[in-house]
């Protein structure tokens, strides 16, 4: 069993950084959010995602979406950009390897899965986005249900460094495990499975897990108010920003952990426990990020 290591604001603050009075939106990563379809929450939830990611503190969000929903997101987006991806003519993405590499271009990190769908097509966009030479790879929600369809020998083939936001039910379903034995022994399988795959896996629950089968963080911040529509889209949208500026991609999962967990505490406490939207976790971020600059300062 791997020594575990808590996530705690110092920890947190080390990962963020202070940034030089001579940095430019470069220096924090040209990150692109790659989700959505014609089912998948609307188009404010998913101009929602890249706000999350640019509250998050990346340089660059590109939001990645099929072209078939574009006209309904465009409205909402004032600090991202878009860029679209062939459709199959019912608001699902098309694969399409020409419009897939434009999406990528230039990119340093990359979140994908949140409100694709499952098909043939999105399989085929996950594969051709682990084949990116030195590009890191958030997936989550529909990323990790067309692998589990699939089989997990599919992340081997990860040209670039991987992270894998599992809840217990995905992680059942990529592992062949039951939802009991994860929630019983979650950290074991999870540095199991990281070290047989490449791969860093984020391991959600009250205590969230993050290791890459060396070392391993949990992560106990945060409240029952998140177990809402979208958290797991805040979190992906975080960690794929953290992926863009920080230099080791583990803590910057542990890292995303962390300030979703926290922004959700403050969110509760103004909002309440049930009453609480991720909406409102998103909108605490940047003040759980200026309390992690203000310790640096301390």
């Amino acid at each position: 069993m791997l020594p575990a290591v808590k996530v705690d604001e110092a920890f947190a603050a080390r990962v963020l950084g202070i940034r030089g009075r001579e940095s430019h939106k470069g220096d924090f990563g040209y990150i692109g959010l790659v989700g959505g379809s014609r089912e998948y929450g609307g188009a404010v939830k998913l101009a929602n995602l890249a706000a999350t990611a640019m509250r998050a503190g990346a340089g660059v969000v590109r939001l990645v979406v099929p072209e078939g929903i574009a006209p309904a997101v465009a409205p909402y987006l004032i600090e991202s950009t878009l860029y679209t991806l062939a459709d199959d003519g019912r608001g699902r993405v098309k694969y399409d390897a020409e419009r897939v590499a434009g999406a990528l271009e230039g990119l340093r990190a990359v979140g994908a899965g949140m409100g694709l769908g499952r098909s043939a097509e999105v399989l085929a966009l996950v594969r051709r986005i682990l084949s990116e030479e030195g590009l890191r790879v958030v997936l989550d929600a529909d990323a990790l249900n067309v692998i589990a369809e699939a089989g997990a020998e599919i992340l081997k083939s990860a040209r670039g460094e991987t992270v894998i936001t599992p809840h217990p039910g995905e992680f059942a379903r990529l592992t062949g495990r039951t939802i009991s034995e994860i929630k019983s022994r979650g950290d074991e399988l999870a540095a199991e499975f990281a070290t047989e795959y490449g791969v860093t896996v984020l391991l959600k629950g009250a205590d969230t897990v993050i290791t890459d089968g060396k070392r391993l963080f949990v992560n106990a911040r945060g409240t029952p108010g998140m177990a809402t529509a979208g958290s797991g889209d805040v979190l992906s949208g975080i960690l794929t920003a953290a992926a863009g500026y920080a230099g080791d991609l583990t803590e910057a999962a542990a890292f995303a952990a962390y300030v979703a967990g926290a922004a959700g505490e403050i969110a509760a406490a103004n909002e309440g426990i049930a009453g609480m939207i991720a909406g409102d976790t998103a909108r605490n971020i940047s003040r759980v990020l200026k309390g992690l600059e203000e310790k640096l300062r301390s």
